[in-house]
């Protein structure tokens, strides 16, 4: 067996190693360390500007159009209904008979009354002769001139009774609801018609919540929208508000005064919109609902755009208010930024993105925001 000394062994080993390093860096041409970037992908995304947010803001009510006034009529005594004269619908005038009471009890009950008086008169007159011949005592006849009395205050209350039989209209209007018919025997104060007052016009009453109550106001303008109305919606002034929430809703209500208008109708369902000043909380910059992911605790991230390099960067943000339609960031942009506003579904930190459209976030009805989970 042949030996080599070491020396030498050492030097052919080091000639092998920089034979193989140079023929690498021969081929590799400093290449090897990046992937070839032509089959990165390009993500079309539509952008948007970040701007202040609005100075006003709209709320938004439900309510249900009444007549001002919506006056239930009925008998102040009991009896049985002899006629109603007018329908659900009906148009009445001011005076008109709309219902009346047999009369056949509440004449007789006038009758025995004033009959009774006229027997109180008698015996008071009669008293009076024997006191003063002093065959009477003053008791006697001071309880005499009292029966008299009461006997007259039996015929004033069977008068009343009389004259309230009938159901006369207070006022010009619509029968909103009949709820007795003839034949039927009421107590006093049933219930027999509701009359809507044409001469207190129409309103829209609204529930609402204490946070928005606050911000509104006697007289303040309210664009109302129905349905039924052929011009969609109309204008109309809030006239009052109630001082004291409903028990059972929680909610306080808002009475707004609207226009003559012949296709309005008491029932109608109606939305108010009214525009009032933003709160102190609104302060901040506005951006679409949708450019928002991740939300969480008041934080949440957009996809903010490096138009240099075309790729977009996540950014943390503060949310101070969301709503379907905008949210206010309190922190982490600035105005004029340009953020991802639609198209995040696929999105990375860093990817490269082809804008196909820039617009401001508007007041219109945005999509629901993306998936708080990525």
């Amino acid at each position: 067996m042949r030996c080599f000394p070491l020396p030498a062994v050492q030097a052919t080993l080091g000639l092998l190693l920089s034979s193989l390093v140079l023929a690498t860096g021969g081929c590799s041409d400093g290449k090897s360390a990046s992937a070839p970037t032509g089959t990165e992908k390009i993500y079309p995304v539509t952008l948007a500007v970040v701007r202040p947010a609005a100075t006003s803001k709209e709320i938004t009510a439900a309510g249900t159009v009444r007549y001002r006034y919506e006056t239930p009529l009925g008998f102040t005594t009991a009896g049985k209904i002899a006629s109603i004269r007018f329908q659900e619908g009906d148009r009445v005038v001011p005076g008109a008979l709309i219902a009346a009471l047999d009369s056949t009890q509440v004449s007789a009950g006038l009758e025995s009354a004033q009959a009774e008086q006229q027997r109180a008169q008698s015996e008071l007159a009669r008293f009076q002769q024997l006191f003063e011949k002093g065959w009477v005592t003053r008791a006697q006849l001071e309880r005499s001139e009292a029966a008299a009395r009461a006997a007259g205050a039996q015929v004033s209350n069977a008068g009343f009774a009389s004259g309230t039989s009938r159901i006369v209209a207070p006022s010009g209007g619509i029968i909103l609801a009949r709820t007795a018919e003839p034949g039927q025997v009421v107590l006093a104060g049933t219930q027999i018609v509701v009359l809507g007052e044409t001469s207190g016009g129409m309103v829209l009453r609204a529930p609402m919540i204490d946070s928005d109550i606050g911000r509104l106001s006697a007289g303040m303008p309210a664009q109302v929208t129905l349905s039924g109305l052929p011009e969609g919606s109309i204008e109309g002034t809030i006239s009052e508000i109630d001082a004291r929430a409903n028990p059972a809703s929680g909610a306080f209500e808002v009475t707004i005064a609207l226009p003559a208008n012949p296709a309005l109708r008491s029932g109608q369902i109606g939305t108010a919109q009214f525009r009032v000043a933003a709160a102190p909380g609104d302060a901040g910059l506005a951006v679409p609902a949708s450019a928002v992911f991740n939300v969480r605790a008041g934080e949440g991230f957009v996809y903010l755009l490096d138009a240099k390099a075309n790729r977009v960067r996540a950014r943390a943000v503060q949310i101070g208010r969301v709503d379907d339609r905008e949210l206010v960031i309190t922190g982490g942009l600035k105005p004029g930024d340009r953020i991802v506003a639609s198209g995040l579904g696929m999105l990375v930190d860093g990817a490269r993105v082809k804008p196909l459209a820039t617009s401001q976030p508007s007041r219109t009805r945005q999509p629901a925001p993306a998936a708080s989970a990525r």
